[in-house]
């Protein structure tokens, strides 16, 4: 039997955007989303995003967020590009200087999901151009599992489960 070395290209994953908004100030982000990264094939629920006050000073008190699949098959390095068209978008759409949106993009794959940061931490790989590469959840068990450093709205019953769903229209070809 011969074993190769060498470099491999990396399978396929799929897009997704984390979408957090105060639909006051903004209304629905869908059709930003498809403008810029293409038509969306499943979404979470709407939620309100309550548990961290971390955003408030800049987004107001009315937030919520969804997590949204596009029909976009991608190389995984492509979520640095990704990420860069999501800070552009955000700044398009600042009101007196503050965002009305906040995206973070990053793709599901087999084995797990990945989200893109500006922002650095120990957990974090820096993959180019200012971007970061954080990995949110592992495929464990038949189901995607949360690290210690996950953050929350990742660990939500409905956002596995989505999560869970976009792997399986991946592994099927139904993208």
């Amino acid at each position: 039997m011969v074993y190769g070395g060498g470099v491999r290209r990396p399978q396929n994953v799929v897009l997704f955007n984390a979408v957090m908004f105060n639909p006051d100030e903004l209304g629905d982000p869908l059709p930003i989303l498809e403008k810029y990264f293409g038509e969306v094939f499943l979404k979470t629920s709407l939620f309100a995003f309550e548990h961290t006050d971390y955003y408030n000073k800049e987004f107001g008190s009315n937030l919520y967020k969804c997590f949204v699949a596009h029909r976009k098959i991608i190389q995984p390095d492509r979520i640095v590009e990704m990420k860069l068209k999501a800070v552009e978008i955000e700044d398009m759409y600042k009101k007196d200087g503050k965002r009305r949106l906040n995206l973070d993009p990053g793709y599901v794959a087999i084995e797990k999901v990945v989200a893109a940061s500006t922002k650095n931490f120990t957990h974090r790989i820096y993959i180019g151009r200012g971007i970061y590469g954080d990995l949110q959840l592992s495929r464990r068990r038949d189901r995607y599992e949360p690290h210690p450093w996950t953050f929350f709205d990742y660990k939500l019953d409905e956002v596995i489960n989505f999560f869970d769903t976009v792997r399986k229209n991946l592994m099927e070809g139904i993208l």
